[in-house]
């Protein structure tokens, strides 16, 4: 079979120009490190490969966002350990002020430190991570969570949820806590309150200490014609009452559904009571409470007011009862046990505990990024190694393929030219 010269030609700068092209990828591939340029270099490998790129990228989110929840819990650890610490402080204000010793100047100078205490409350429940977004306001990171009104009441303007970030597939980590269960309902022996309200109740408390009292007890010697006589201060609107009278029967505790314009359930729960007292309406705003038998020489006493919606200490009480003497005169005021000073020790008690086991929860959430962090970073390792497999170059693979084509490159030149450059008469020789 004959070839002419042109189709010699012709071949032969085909060959050389696909030589050419797999000398270039390779270049490529070495200059590169990479071993799929293109997806017709290895199209099987090539879809794992993509596969494999796009399920690193998520594992980089995943890892970004825990490093996020990480950062967010660490800083959730760090306030309520501060929060522990104003807690613990708190506790130890209310038994240096619960005591007989204590003067009223040393009452004031704490509820001084209270209110101190209280706004650093307020600032720790506000506080911002580093991107300058709210820690507890649940879902609505922006703006302050905590804001107090003009009566100096703390409202919550977050929501109820909890901000949650993507760590994998199937799960999602909370960065902390949610600030209404955190801060707003601390549940007490006497239902749930906010662990602003504990602190008011505090202050409050210490600041009426010297003005109400929470007992008193009648004996002949201060009895108006053996009989104590009460103004009882109550609302307009109907309302619970509670009372425990003692006489010279015994102690019971009297209750009653009154208002400011009429007492007499209370009068007639007293006659009724079994505790050896007589009451009656004056039809001056006033009652009397005597002993049925005046002969008797028990002491009167008056004790344990519990006023419906009264479950902490107020500023300026409203409701409570005026012990008047002889001459009319306010001689005591008797208001809700929860006014005293005493009785605000379970509430601390409970805001301790509550910031404690907050604190137990924050630090079991960390242990679980802890654990999540493990498992993206080996999982991280275990994808990078597959795709180091499926598109790194085998180096001195190349160089040798390399070596080897441009040598035969240079034979196959140096034979076209030689075979290019004859002539039919140099065949004919």
């Amino acid at each position: 079979m004959t070839i002419s010269s042109k189709l010699f030609a012709t071949q032969m700068l085909d060959q050389f120009k696909v030589i050419e092209n797999r000398l270039q990828t390779l270049n490529t591939q070495i200059s590169t490190g990479t071993r799929i340029i293109k997806a017709s270099d290895a199209p099987i490998d090539s879809v794992t490969l993509t596969a494999r790129n796009e399920l690193n990228s998520r594992v980089e989110q995943y890892q970004s966002n825990i490093g996020k929840v990480t950062d967010r819990l660490g800083l959730a650890d760090v306030t309520l350990e501060a929060i522990g610490n104003l807690a613990t402080r708190l506790n130890e204000k209310f038994i240096a002020a619960n005591t007989d010793t204590v003067s009223d100047t040393e009452r004031l100078a704490i509820r001084t430190e209270v209110l101190m205490l209280k706004d650093n409350l307020l600032g720790l429940a506000n506080t911002a991570d580093n991107n300058g977004d709210a820690l507890y306001g649940g879902f609505s990171t922006e703006g302050l969570p905590f804001v107090q009104n003009e009566d100096g009441q703390t409202l919550y303007h977050g929501d109820g949820g909890e901000h949650r970030l993507q760590v994998s597939e199937s799960l999602k980590l909370p960065t902390s806590l949610n600030g209404s269960t955190l801060f707003m309902e601390v549940q007490g022996e006497t239902g749930t309150k906010s662990s602003f309200e504990i602190l008011d109740s505090f202050a409050n408390a210490l600041l009426t200490e010297n003005k109400f009292k929470q007992s008193y007890t009648a004996n002949e010697s201060d009895a108006v014609s053996g009989a104590m006589k009460l103004r009882i201060n109550a609302s307009r609107e109907p309302q619970n009452w509670s009372i425990s009278l003692t006489g010279p029967n015994g102690k019971a505790t009297i209750r009653a559904n009154i208002n400011s314009d009429s007492f007499t359930a209370l009068v007639d729960a007293i006659n009724v009571s079994g505790t050896g007292l007589t009451a009656f309406d004056n039809g001056d705003g006033t009652l009397s409470v005597s002993k049925t038998d005046p002969s008797s020489e028990v002491d009167v006493i008056l004790e344990d007011i519990s006023i419906d919606g009264y479950e902490l200490a107020h500023n300026e009480p409203k409701y409570y009862i005026d012990v008047l003497n002889a001459n009319n005169e306010v001689a005591l005021k008797l208001s809700d046990q929860s006014q005293s000073v005493s009785q605000q020790g379970a509430a601390i008690q409970s805001l301790v505990e509550h910031f404690a086991l907050s604190r137990t929860i924050i630090g079991a959430r960390i242990n679980n990024a802890d654990l999540q962090t493990n498992v993206l970073q080996d999982r991280s390792i275990l994808i990078q190694t597959e795709i180091s497999e499926l598109r790194d170059a085998d180096i001195e693979k190349l160089i040798t393929e390399l070596q080897t084509i441009m040598v035969t490159r240079d034979a196959a030149r140096q034979t076209y030219s030689t075979i290019n450059s004859q002539s039919l008469f140099d065949f004919l020789k």
